[in-house]
């Protein structure tokens, strides 16, 4: 099987950084913290597709990549991730492997994204940030359409794009991309109601910070 390598690295790096404040991560939060961190590179202005690999909506309001689900895979059989009572977590081959991708430019770039999206754990609640990223646009209009489609598709890109000019108007200065995750993810927050529906009142998509 011919692996995205870009998937693998995210695969490793959540895993990494997800195990420091959870004790490790579930494949459901891989792929949650992976379509956060290239939603992250879409606010630093760039395109979804050069993030390596794509990502659909499933049934559930959250983010699925086939990319990500073979690389766990993969991993898991040779042994570089092991699951654990809390989750999967890297071997010490895994941390080894782990490190080679880490050495390398190509996926250097990739860290503030992923150290941003994951490190939004750090100000609120792991399960809080899977609830609010089921607000996003994308995903949203996915669910609307009762569709498995393609995610970051120019449909839901227009509205994502004027969070994101009000989020980095909110924030200009902002050295590490966590905290306009985190401004962003609180916005979304609030456009959910108890039950972790869209408030009817949210529906145009209206947002002033």
């Amino acid at each position: 099987m011919t692996l995205n390598p870009d998937a693998v690295f995210d695969t490793l790096t959540i895993t990494k950084e997800l195990s420091v404040v959870s004790g490790g991560a579930t494949e459901g939060e891989i792929s949650l913290f992976a379509y956060l961190s290239c939603l992250l590179s879409v606010y630093e202005g760039n395109p979804p597709s050069e993030w390596g690999y794509q990502f659909s909506a499933t049934h559930t309001a959250a983010p699925y990549s086939e990319s990500l689900a073979s690389a766990v895979d993969e991993l898991k059989i040779s042994s570089l991730l092991v699951q654990s009572s809390s989750g999967l977590q890297l071997s010490n081959g895994g941390l080894e492997e782990w490190n080679q991708y880490a050495s390398l430019g190509r996926f250097q770039a990739r860290m503030p994204y992923l150290t941003g999206a994951c490190g939004s754990t750090l100000l609120m609640p792991l399960p809080a940030v899977g609830e609010s990223i089921s607000a996003e646009p994308s995903l949203r209009r996915a669910l609307e359409l009762s569709s498995k489609r393609e995610l970051l598709g120019e449909g839901g890109r227009e509205t994502l794009m004027e969070h994101f000019r009000a989020v980095s108007e909110a924030v200009p200065e902002a050295d590490d991309l966590m905290i306009p995750a985190v401004v962003w993810l609180e916005y979304l927050s609030t456009t959910l109601d108890g039950a972790g529906k869209i408030r009817p009142s949210e529906e145009a998509d209206d947002w002033a910070v």
